[in-house]
């Protein structure tokens, strides 16, 4: 798999002389420790758990697709100085994959959904092993699961602040029930045969395992595969026969795929109604004076905007 441009190869074959690694258990004196987290999601994530002694930077910013994204040389450069880096895993950041091996090798790393077990993955598409569904922050309860991953990962390098680790996972964790009750609340106020939800992508799937939900996407669990028309197709007639009229576009996705479905949903039933539920946040958080700019106001926006599309 090619994973980044031959110039950022050389990038990091020149820089990796001059990264050092820090000492795991020893302590960090006189300064925060330095993360780099991949999304915006984890990087919300290592915040909330880090507190005052962790300084988070996120490589992808609101409305960035990670399936798609090239590390550039300055990522090169955040990543090599940084004491620590937190990654989703399975294949989320496929083009980066090579690049987190390698760095593996060189300091602490963790792929935050490594504290799932093999059980809670879901496989892609037709039950595929070998793709794997990465987009675990929708199940509230499956993400609360990588806040002791993260505890672990900041206590063992920083072990002096290891209590306030402890503190600081527990609170979020107890806020996180709170959230995945809200959800679980808020869904049931949508009659249960109209918990439908049309994408952009196959990224909700945990999501609807977790609160009831049926979920169709456009595209597979990653953007980087374009739809066919049969697929397109076969989304349209699904509509039409089961009276699904919401459909609900993606922040970091484009919209021309769910055109093409409204397209092909009024060729096959011009009297038919289809309409635009609302914009919901899938792989990347929202801008930062948006409602959206942390994990919990982005779980919040798209269950309260799925009541507000789905209900007649």
């Amino acid at each position: 798999m090619a994973t980044f441009p031959k110039f950022l190869a050389l990038s990091l074959v020149l820089l990796a002389g001059c990264g050092t690694r820090p000492a795991e258990g020893t302590p960090l004196q006189n300064r925060k420790i330095q993360a780099v987290a991949t999304t915006g999601m984890i990087a919300d994530l290592v915040r909330n758990i880090g507190g005052s002694r962790v300084e988070v930077q996120a490589l992808m910013g609101p409305g960035i697709d990670p399936h798609s994204y090239e590390p550039r040389e300055s990522d090169i450069n955040r990543l090599m100085g940084a004491d620590v880096i937190f990654f989703n895993g399975l294949h989320l950041e496929g083009k980066m994959s090579d690049l987190f091996e390698d760095m593996g090798k060189k300091k602490p790393t963790l792929a935050v959904a490594s504290a799932l077990s093999s059980d809670e993955i879901r496989n892609g598409l037709d039950g595929n092993e070998q793709a794997p569904d990465p987009h675990i922050w929708f199940h509230v309860g499956l993400w609360k699961k990588t806040c002791a991953a993260v505890r672990d990962q900041l206590s063992k390098l920083d072990p002096s602040s290891a209590s306030q680790y402890a503190s600081q996972a527990e609170a979020y964790q107890t806020r996180l029930d709170k959230l995945h009750q809200y959800v679980q609340d808020q869904a049931k106020k949508i009659p249960e045969g109209q918990r439908v939800l049309i994408t952009a992508h196959d990224a909700f799937a945990y999501f609807g395992q977790g609160y009831g939900f049926q979920v169709r996407g456009v595209q597979g669990i990653s953007t980087v595969a374009e739809a066919s028309g049969g697929e397109i197709a076969d989304l349209a007639r699904f509509m039409v026969k089961n009276r699904i009229h919401a459909y609900f576009v993606e922040s970091s996705v484009p919209k021309k795929n769910l055109e093409k479905l409204k397209e092909v949903v009024r060729s096959i039933d011009p009297t038919f109604e289809i309409r635009e539920g609302g914009e919901l946040y899938s792989d990347a958080l929202g801008p930062e004076n948006s409602p959206a700019r942390d994990y919990e106001g982005m779980v919040r926006h798209n269950i309260d905007t799925l009541v507000r599309g789905l209900l007649p």
